[in-house]
């Protein structure tokens, strides 16, 4: 994913200050929303940058062995 001008990070997600109003009005702890973002990008998958990670990432969800295809 290409990180355009509007992308935050974790880190300035936490200081922006419209979050923390957010986050305050809705009774949301600081930490909490810490781990939350911290978790969904843990289980974000990298999309595959070659035909062969492509086809590796297709086998391991698929359960079978990733074999080339190609030479």
């Amino acid at each position: 994913m290409r990180k355009t001008r509007e992308d935050l990070t974790i880190s300035e997600a936490l200081r922006d200050p419209l979050i923390a109003m957010v986050l305050r009005a809705d009774g949301v702890k600081l930490e909490d929303f810490k781990q939350l973002l911290e978790t969904a990008a843990r289980k974000r998958e990298p999309k595959p940058s070659t035909v062969s990670d492509m086809i590796g990432s297709f086998a391991s969800r698929a359960n079978l062995p990733a074999m080339p295809c190609f030479g």
